[in-house]
């Protein structure tokens, strides 16, 4: 059975911090100073799926620094405006171990961070095509704007969350 742990970034131990990196990182697609630096902010809240008081999921409410949201609003990137106001948080780093792949515990954990942002919008950009056509549009996502390539030649998308989709 899986159990869903909930931790603000501040309170959670080294150990916390680093499994959350590992489960990320096992998928390649963020960088470990990127992931680091992203649940070290202040306000963040992290989720861990756990099978036997193992790690076999994360996902991450973020505070998204201003530099951040305007170079995904640029016409580089997505091209589509992501006001602060109505969209303050960003859903990131939904990481799923690829032995537990495919039994609904990635989309547990974006409703679990969905239920963390009480109501507030949140936006996320992925690359992973379950993400992409599944998991977020049958939670509420809305994709918006234009896809553009990361470093890794992976399309990324832009989606919007207006935090009153029931879930």
């Amino acid at each position: 059975m899986v159990e869903y742990v909930f931790l603000d970034s501040a309170n959670a131990t080294k150990q916390d911090l680093d499994d959350f990196v590992r489960v990320v990182r096992a998928g390649e697609a963020v960088a470990e100073h990127y992931v680091r630096n992203g649940i070290g902010r202040k306000g963040v809240k992290l989720v861990f799926a756990k099978v036997d008081d193992t790690n076999i999921g994360v996902a991450a409410l973020k505070v998204p620094l201003k530099t951040y949201r305007e170079g995904l609003e640029s016409s580089q990137k997505s091209g589509h405006s992501i006001p602060v106001a109505r969209y303050p948080f960003e859903l990131g780093y939904v990481a799923v171990n690829s032995d537990h792949a495919g039994k609904g515990i990635g989309r547990s954990l974006v409703n679990s961070v969905l239920t963390l942002s009480s109501g507030c919008g949140l936006f996320a950009t992925t690359s992973n095509p379950a993400m992409q056509k599944s998991i977020l549009p049958n939670v509420g996502f809305i994709p918006v704007g234009k896809s553009w390539l990361n470093a890794q030649n992976e399309s990324l998308r832009l989606f919007l969350y207006d935090g009153k989709v029931e879930h």
